[in-house]
């Protein structure tokens, strides 16, 4: 597991990196537009179509990525996008939204 963490900061540096969209991730999640599922990916908090199309690039790095994480370390898609999701939950600003037990989105305190 402990080889997992320089990969996930890469991820981290991945999912910003969004120059090209009318909207940054930052700023989307700033607004309450997306916020961080339990599965590991970026969610539509509010319709919005800029929000979507970020989401979409960005959940699409970032299967690409955890798909090769699992391959080297010999486990499971879902076990790689797990340990995202709970450190993408850890890393989330005050006030921004990630998905509770149930699957609610809620702003982390």
């Amino acid at each position: 597991m402990k080889h997992f963490l320089k990969p996930l900061l890469l991820l981290c540096l991945l999912a910003f990196n969004t120059a090209a969209f009318a909207i940054s991730l930052d700023k989307a999640k700033a607004q309450g537009l997306v916020g961080e599922q339990l599965d590991g990916y970026l969610g539509l908090v509010v319709q919005n179509s800029e929000a979507l199309k970020l989401i979409e690039d960005v959940n699409g790095k970032r299967k690409a990525l955890y798909q090769k994480l699992a391959e080297k370390n010999g486990v499971s898609l879902e076990v790689v996008a797990k340990l995202a999701a709970e450190k993408a939950a850890e890393k989330t600003q005050s006030g921004h939204f990630i998905q509770n037990m149930e699957g609610e989105w809620v702003k982390k305190p």
